[in-house]
């Protein structure tokens, strides 16, 4: 696989501090293994990193062979269209996984790209494969952990107004951030507004447009990637699809 290059495996004590916030936490720790099972199934993760930012985890086409998760920085996961536009499919933060495209048909079906400098834990399927014939309840993890994948993924593709889409996106982005501990009111954005208006299936003009609606509405601070929500309450209103003039009727 392109763009890292295997560090070795995870000390089991900082992997565990780790994992506290990881989607893999499941995977790695679950619940009703024996220590010895436990053992052999950490036994498999892997370390890699720190990958700079350009690099990439796999490119389109690529055999499957692992699903990661990412402890530090953020990753993109894009395709490009039939006119070599591309096509953001979503952003991976810390605690998050990505590599469930491939496991069916066994290759990777998008691009998996660094945004910024990344620590990520690596997990071979095989070996995942392997030890779930023997704990079905291994097995029921990884189909809850492909399920909540997914589901996060369509989020970028809901029918939604664009101002609602952008709502969404920036009250969703706050609550993972603030999930994985570098987040509070103000956050940074590690991609640039081209791909999230990809990812938001809106053009940058219109993201522009919007996100400037919505500082001048008090409901945002901007500088350049740093955004404040200053009202997400109202936020989260748009978001639901409440009309301006209710949000702002409230008192």
């Amino acid at each position: 696989m392109a763009g890292y290059a295997d560090t070795g495996p995870v000390e089991l004590g900082s992997l565990r501090r780790a994992c506290r916030i990881c989607s893999l936490n499941e995977l790695c720790w679950p619940l009703g293994l024996k220590p010895a099972d436990l053992e052999r199934l950490q036994a498999t993760v892997r370390s890699v990193g720190p990958l700079e930012a350009g690099s990439y985890l796999f490119r389109c086409g690529d055999p499957f062979t692992a699903i990661y998760a990412v402890r530090a920085g953020s990753i993109k996961s894009f395709s490009f269209d039939a006119d070599g536009h591309e096509l953001v499919h979503g952003f991976h933060l810390v605690g998050q996984v990505l590599g469930f495209d491939a496991v069916y048909p066994d290759r990777h079906r998008c691009n998996a790209q660094v945004l910024e400098p990344s620590s990520l834990c690596v997990v071979p399927y095989r070996d995942i494969a392997s030890l779930s014939i023997e704990f079905p309840i291994l097995h029921d993890h990884v189909l809850r952990l492909m399920g909540r994948e997914f589901s996060h993924q369509l989020m970028g593709a809901e029918r939604h107004t664009a101002t609602q889409r952008i709502a969404n996106f920036l009250l969703d982005m706050h609550s993972r951030l603030q999930q994985a501990g570098v987040a509070e009111h103000a956050f940074t954005l590690p991609m640039s507004r081209e791909d999230i208006a990809s990812y938001l299936g809106i053009t940058p003009e219109t993201l522009s447009r919007i996100l400037t609606k919505l500082e001048r509405q008090g409901l945002i601070e901007l500088d350049n990637r740093e955004i404040l929500l200053v009202d997400p309450i109202r936020l989260d209103m748009i978001a639901e699809g409440v009309s301006e003039k209710q949000v702002f009727s409230r008192h």
